[in-house]
């Protein structure tokens, strides 16, 4: 380190000496959240003003450009704006950089005195500190211990101030405050309490009865905006809680929406804090497990009770697994399953090949890049096979030569019912499980007596023990059909050949599809 710091002053010796040289300068602001908490900052737009006007003032600076992160945070590096600084640094585009202070540029000891000492010196940069009287160009300011006391000042100003923020946050839940966006079916009044909101409340009440009553959230947020109602941006919009509404443009009601309305328990009268889960520089990263949870009961007026919210939260889990079982079996059948079609069909527009891709239902479709031709892989099946079949009308003897499995498609059937089954059981076996753990958060918050806990909890156990024996014993049957498929499927003469999957290559040679989705199948007989 030393010898980069005697090459590094040498040649800003080097620099001072050139009286009449332009610097080629970038400006760089910071913003981070906790800045935004206490509004005792300057925001980004005052800095980066403040630093032109002095630069402005300064015959040997030329501004090029300015680099502006928000919302991030000084303990480290890790910022989009000052990557793209650095790449500048090192394409030779900017030799100086001009910010408001050293905490600007960063508030962790180690790494900015790195910076200071090391890297930017090592590109022969410039930096300049307004307010901290810096100027790595002056060797008065650069030598001492200026910088180093600056950046450990910075460092232990950042975690005071997190200290500070989280002691007000417990303040504020202890009262039972809300410091977070206020949710839709809600306004606050002086003291930064919930009250419901009038005119939006009934809504959410409405919401939850949809999804209650089996609707989808798609089907409901259809349904919210056929009848004009708000959506949570515009109602906070309306109530004056959006600083600058003209940035974002209202959409219709989403589906996204609806589940954040159907997923939040405040609606319950429960203040909920600490759902968030954020990293070291406080970016969401998504959502702390319930045991985390800090949770102040009847802290405002509820819109629904808990029983409303855990059975359609229940729900909700319920279809969610059925989803990720589905998710599962697609993601297998798409491994288990090449592409049997691969090289063999064509786009009849174009004479090009159709490209596979996989939906996340698990279906197979086909498509041109270049014209509007696709077709599904049961469309494509249905296609070949009529197109076989007319072909052994022509020739009857390749009715010996293709023949079909008699008892394949019944197994295949009761195969299939026997997996949707397995499917519900599992969806109901996650319900049972979430009404047990709401049961216990309802014992815990002093809504449901011991005596009724310890009867629901029983009933609820013994419930689930009856589905797990019953999907067991489902899947001893399923297991047994599908071994009685792979044994049909071994006893196949050899003077069978039926058309499938497997044996598609030796008798297919060229598949064409047009735009109405009618297939030209050219056979090897």
């Amino acid at each position: 380190m030393a010898r980069v710091s005697k090459k590094v002053s040498a040649a800003q010796r080097g620099a001072e000496n050139a009286p009449h040289r332009i610097w080629k300068t970038a400006i760089y602001a910071r913003l981070s959240d906790f800045d935004d908490v206490l509004r005792n900052t300057e925001s980004l737009e005052v800095q980066i003003s403040y630093i032109k006007e002095y630069i402005n003032h300064r015959d040997d600076l030329m501004l090029l450009d300015v680099f502006a992160d928000k919302r991030c945070t000084g303990m480290n590096f890790d910022r989009p704006e000052f990557e793209r600084l650095l790449k500048a640094l090192q394409e030779r585009k900017i030799d100086c950089i001009v910010v408001k202070d050293f905490s600007r540029l960063g508030r962790n000891f180690v790494e900015t005195g790195q910076y200071l000492e090391q890297v930017l010196p090592l590109f022969g940069v410039r930096f300049i500190a307004i307010n901290d009287n810096y100027d790595s160009l002056n060797s008065q300011s650069r030598d001492g211990m200026l910088v180093p006391i600056k950046s450990m000042i910075n460092e232990m100003y950042s975690k005071d101030l997190s200290q500070k923020i989280q002691s007000c946050f417990r303040s504020k839940e202890a009262r039972g405050e809300i410091y977070t966006p206020v949710p839709f079916g809600y306004k606050k009044d002086q003291k930064n309490h919930l009250i419901p909101d009038e005119e939006v409340s009934d809504v959410v009440m409405q919401i939850f009865l949809w999804k209650k009553s089996g609707r989808k959230e798609r089907e409901i947020a259809k349904k919210l905006s056929a009848q004009g109602i708000p959506t949570p941006f515009t109602r906070r919009c309306q109530l004056g809680y959006m600083r600058n509404t003209s940035r974002v443009k209202d959409p219709a009601w989403q589906p996204a929406f609806v589940t954040k309305v159907l997923e939040n328990p405040v609606y319950t009268g429960t203040m909920i804090y600490n759902r968030i889960a954020y990293d070291e520089t406080y970016r969401k990263i998504g959502q702390n497990p319930r045991e985390d949870w800090r949770m102040v009961p009847d802290s405002h007026p509820a819109i629904i009770s808990w029983e409303l919210f855990d059975e359609v939260s229940a729900l909700r889990e319920a279809e969610q697994a059925v989803r990720d079982e589905r998710k599962k079996w697609c993601r297998q059948r798409r491994e288990n399953n090449p592409n049997i079609f691969k090289g063999r069909i064509f786009c009849k527009e174009c004479g090009e090949k159709l490209v596979c891709h996989w939906q996340s239902d698990g279906l197979l479709y086909f498509y041109c890049k270049f014209c509007h031709v696709s077709v599904s892989e049961k469309d494509l099946w249905n296609g070949i096979h009529k197109e076989l079949r007319q072909r052994m009308e022509e020739h009857k003897n390749l009715k010996k030569l293709i023949q079909k499995n008699s008892g394949k498609s019944s197994l295949e059937a009761k195969k299939a019912a026997l997996n949707r089954e397995m499917e519900q059981m599992a969806g109901n076996i996650v319900r049972l499980e979430s009404q047990k753990r709401s049961g216990y958060e309802q014992y815990v918050l002093g809504k449901l007596s011991k005596e009724k806990f310890l009867e629901l909890k029983q009933g609820l156990e013994n419930e689930i023990v009856e589905q797990k024996q019953e999907k067991s014993t489902k899947e001893k049957e399923f297991a047994l059909i599908q071994e009685e498929l792979q044994q049909k499927k071994q006893t196949v003469g050899s003077t069978e050949v039926r058309l499938t999957a497997d044996n598609l290559q030796q008798y297919v040679k060229k598949i064409e599809v047009d735009r109405r989705k009618i297939t030209c199948t050219e056979f090897v007989f």
